[in-house]
């Protein structure tokens, strides 16, 4: 039977509350298994959501240029004339 006293009819569904479960635990911190402090304390997991939040920031952005059409080009050459 589950904590909600339903009993559990199939392997499949026993499966999926047992997975639920187990997440739930995970995230609640109360898996006596899992060392939490070394994955808080990483600094590098830090680096890496900071990563993906810019990378996520420059693909949501839409390109805009000054000026209308080809107009936005008109101006400097790019060559150093001294």
């Amino acid at each position: 039977m589950g904590e909600d006293g339903e009993e559990v009819k199939t392997r499949e569904e026993g499966m999926k509350r047992w997975k639920f479960e187990m997440t739930i635990r995970f995230l609640r911190g109360s898996d006596e298994d899992f060392e939490y402090g070394s994955v808080d304390k990483n600094e590098e997991y830090d680096e890496v959501e900071r990563r993906e939040e810019e990378d996520q920031w420059f693909d949501d952005e839409e390109p805009s240029f000054d000026g209308e059409g080809d107009e936005w080009k008109k101006g400097e050459t790019g060559v150093q004339d001294f």
